[in-house]
């Protein structure tokens, strides 16, 4: 069976759970993983990226991103229901590419949580995601799961401004441009979303809580049965939500349904423009003008200072 496939099924079995009252009836329950205190190791379960260098580590990310010359600005950038995989590593490198240091944090690995759309096969995925939708603990449709996924991102905000004055800009794929808009934490730091392939059908509006005066880019295939909705009908398209303030809603959307981020140059280019709009500045690929030699000093007192912090939690 093929992704675009399962996803459609799964779909199918949303939309049967819905019509039957499901979500009338269903109770959102609190998990131990969803517990506030749970967010403070955040930045080990976390991965970084910084323009010119790609992934680095926590301690090179937090020396080199005041010499890095031209630096934009800093995306957090949300993975799916699935954790980190493949697609948090392709968004990430455009994004440093494009001038922007990156910090991607993995929700999932928080002690005793569990996938949004588990299993080993594609089958066990369609199987396991029916009785997690009907559970009502771990998945997306919960503002728990939402909201505890906010926590780690404003800890990660709170890391941020000890050390950098940046914009940052909050992105998201999948279920992880749900934790997007979700946010609702007003920070002046925080300067717009991005929304990787996920639109925002009537099962999930019960989660929008972004604050419209911020401005959005979104992409979406129409036949994503994820989205659950065409470009002509859409269940609650974001359009509806800006319709306010539509300048600051940017949506991209063109005939598909891989579900996957940034695979179309025009998409890649839409981002871009948007990018380039609100947070200007350019590319950063070029090393002349910066010798990494004379910023190892910074790097190795940086990692002098952690060095006794983790001797001493062992």
């Amino acid at each position: 069976m093929k992704l675009s496939q399962l996803c459609s099924r799964i779909a199918f079995i949303t939309t049967l759970a819905l019509a039957g009252g499901a979500a009338q009836a269903q109770d959102w329950r609190h998990a131990p993983a969803y517990d506030k205190a749970l967010a403070a190791n955040v930045l080990d379960r976390s991965v970084f990226f910084l323009p010119l260098y790609g992934t680095v580590y926590r301690a090179k990310f937090e020396a080199m991103i005041k010499e890095v010359p031209g630096i934009r600005g800093v995306v957090i950038h949300n993975h799916g229901c699935g954790g980190q995989w493949g697609w948090e590593t392709h968004v990430s490198q455009f994004y440093y590419r494009e001038g922007f240091a990156v910090v991607s944090p993995e929700f999932v690995t928080r002690e005793g949580n569990k996938l949004g759309c588990p299993g080993g096969s594609l089958e066990e995925s369609l199987r396991r995601g029916g009785e997690r939708f009907r559970e009502g603990i771990y998945t997306a449709r919960n503002p728990a799961r939402l909201s505890a996924r906010g926590d780690d991102i404003a800890q990660v905000v709170a890391w941020l401004k000890t050390f950098t004055p940046l914009p940052i800009l909050l992105s998201g794929h999948s279920e992880g441009c749900r934790t997007v808009y979700h946010w609702d934490r007003a920070d002046p730091q925080i300067k717009g979303g991005i929304c990787h392939k996920q639109s925002l059908n009537a099962s999930y509006e019960h989660l929008w809580k972004w604050d419209t005066t911020l401005p959005m880019w979104s992409s979406n295939e129409d036949e994503d049965p994820w989205a659950q909705g065409t470009k002509t009908q859409p269940a609650v398209g974001f359009e509806r939500k800006f319709a306010s303030r539509p300048e600051n809603l940017t949506s991209y959307r063109y005939a598909g349904n891989s579900h996957d981020p940034l695979v179309r140059p025009t998409e890649v280019e839409s981002l871009r423009a948007w990018l380039t709009k609100y947070v200007p500045g350019r590319a950063l690929r070029d090393t002349s003008g910066m010798i990494y030699e004379d910023k190892l000093p910074l790097i190795q007192e940086r990692l002098r200072a952690v060095r006794p912090s983790a001797a001493r939690e062992k």
